[in-house]
């Protein structure tokens, strides 16, 4: 089974392992080379892949460290008898759409735009007709846990409203994964069994429908889905439900994008992603083993790899062909890769910014060729995607590692990155991506990147309170020096949006710093007097007396301006 350049975990896991002593020991004085021989790399963009149908598998180790010894398993469904025995198991579970207001693990609606650039909602058309996965309570043991495992359905094809060039209605394949990873000693002696929800991936791409051989795959009445191109200028939307316990960063090729999470119940989210389509330009390189010593960058990583312990004789590092002096198609030591047969490295099992530096030089852009192993399937496009992937974060700060929700979405059309998130250095947030200078017809290439976060986990970085932030994106070459890049910065709904277009390489940083304004202390006013304290400062108004008479009647009026009663006069 093919599943290593789809699936880096799959690789770590289900490839066999040769300890050097499998191997002749070569010496080290030996520099021949195998005539015609070459050493090849290649970095495609479309990594992601397609699974053909949901699917059940692992390993029984048997018994034995040795994984050449280890039974391989193929399980119909959970509960599929070959399988009961196993120290791994693996579920690739394809999700279907979702037909009613009930249903959770599902594709919940697919938008792309239309004529007018605006997204228009796709409505269901049909389910493929591959193998499906019934949905599985599992079982931890008795001091494990019960954990509900969705089903796993089958690609689906949705139509647009809008026709194409034939005067069919547009089509569009969708294809969201969940991986779930159990662990349970065959003995069942050695700790409770366990399930994760590891990660999972998605892409959208358009289709054509027609009868005869299916490249891809088949649904009702054994109609054929064959993939077609996106133009470029194409905008796709996907909404999933899906379990909150998927957590950590979403990282994927698009441009321009939107992201959003809200909860749908207790125990599910919706997750919207949004983008515009983009071009991810397909690297790969080829270099004659007798032009090795010509490129001191490439020989030295080279040496370094099989010499000084970094190739440590796994055969999942590289592949050469069978016809190879010591045997099984992989050397361990820097002479016996010169003298064996081509050797290809597969870049999905290495450290890609220091495979992208050795080979610099020679990579140029290419085309992978469409493959289909009844597994994994591979698409020939024009290097035009839509696509992400998902993986728990595996660093130490507790902002990004907070498991409680997905974090954000980071995307680019570099065809390398960091599939993490920026990594917090001195005060910023630094992200590194790398490629080629021009495209295929010599233009200068440009890069386009989106950083979105979670409000929370940014200010998280910074110990920032609720109070507005703002942030500065720079994008630093290699050389240190600042490039003028187009940027965006925007908060909305708890996330914060950060884009960075129009940057060229090799290998450039792109540079988040957030601040926050202290809040400004607006001084306490005096008091105005109150009118009692006014009263008190003003003298109190003098009263006379004045004696009256009428007759003999005598009166005494007291008052500030006192004044006889009518009929008397003044004494």
């Amino acid at each position: 089974m093919n599943r290593g350049p789809r699936f880096a975990l799959a690789v770590t896991i289900l490839v066999a392992t040769f300890s050097t002593s499998l191997f002749g020991i070569v010496s080290t004085s030996q520099s021949a080379h195998a005539a015609g021989a070459e050493v090849l790399t290649d970095f495609p963009a479309d990594d992601f892949g397609l699974w053909s149908q949901s699917s059940v598998y692992g390993q029984d180790h048997l018994g034995f460290s040795e994984q050449s010894k280890w039974k391989q398993l193929w399980c119909k469904g959970w509960k599929d008898p070959t399988c009961t025995n196993y120290d791994n198991l693996f579920a690739d579970l394809i999700l279907p759409p979702c037909l009613t207001d009930e249903d959770r693990s599902c594709v919940a609606g697919v938008e792309a735009s239309g004529s007018d650039k605006a997204l228009k909602p796709l409505i269901f058309y049909q389910e493929s007709t591959s193998q499906k996965i019934a949905p599985y309570l599992f079982n931890g043991g008795t001091t494990g846990t019960q954990t509900q495992v969705p089903g796993g359905g089958g690609l689906s094809v949705w139509k647009s409203s809008e026709l194409d060039a034939s005067g069919n209605p547009k089509m569009y394949g969708v294809h969201v994964l969940l991986r779930y990873i159990a662990s349970c000693p065959a003995t069942r002696q050695s700790g409770a069994c366990s399930i994760v929800l590891s990660d999972f991936k998605g892409s959208v791409y358009p289709i054509t429908l027609a009868s005869g051989t299916c490249r891809e795959f088949t649904l009702a009445s054994n109609v054929c889905v064959n993939s077609t191109n996106f133009k470029g200028d194409e905008r796709i939307a996907l909404s999933l439900r899906l379990d909150k316990n998927l957590t950590g960063w979403i990282f994927g090729r698009m441009q321009n994008a939107d992201f959003a999470v809200e909860p749908l119940d207790t125990a599910n989210n919706r997750i919207r992603i949004e983008g515009d389509v983009t071009l991810v330009p397909e690297l790969q390189a080829s270099v004659p083993k007798s032009e090795i010593a010509n490129d001191p960058i490439l020989e030295s990583y080279l040496r370094d790899f099989y010499t000084n312990g970094s190739y440590p004789g796994n055969g999942s590092l590289d592949y050469q062909d069978n016809n190879t002096p010591y045997g099984n198609g992989h050397s361990v030591t820097y002479a016996g890769f010169l003298a064996a047969n081509t050797t290809k490295l597969l870049s999905v099992n290495f450290d890609k910014f220091k495979l992208f530096t050795a080979f610099e030089k020679h990579l140029k852009a290419y085309t992978p060729k469409a493959n289909n192993n009844g597994v994994n399937i591979m698409r020939e496009t024009n290097s035009i995607f839509w696509n992400f992937g998902a993986s728990t974060y595996i660093g130490n700060n507790t902002c990004s590692a907070d498991k409680s929700a997905l974090q954000g979405l980071v995307v680019t059309n570099a065809p390398i990155y960091d599939k993490g998130p920026p990594a917090y250095i001195d005060g910023s947030l630094n992200y590194r991506v790398a490629g080629i200078h021009t495209n295929v017809d010599g233009s200068l290439f440009r890069g386009r990147y989106t950083y979105i976060v979670k409000s929370t986990t940014a200010r998280c970085y910074y110990g920032f309170s609720n109070a507005p932030i703002q942030a500065t994106v720079d994008v630093i070459s290699a050389d240190n020096s600042t490039q003028v890049a187009t940027t965006l910065v925007s908060e909305k709904n708890g996330f914060i949006k950060l884009q960075a277009d129009n940057f060229t390489f090799s290998s450039p940083t792109i540079r988040v710093k957030f601040s926050q304004v202290a809040p400004v202390m607006t001084p306490t006013p005096t008091p105005t007097p109150t009118a009692i304290a006014i009263a008190k400062v003003i003298p109190a108004p003098v009263k006379k007396s004045i004696t009256c008479i009428k007759g003999k009647s005598i009166k005494k009026v007291t008052s500030v301006n006192p004044v006889c009663p009518a009929g008397y006069k003044k004494k």
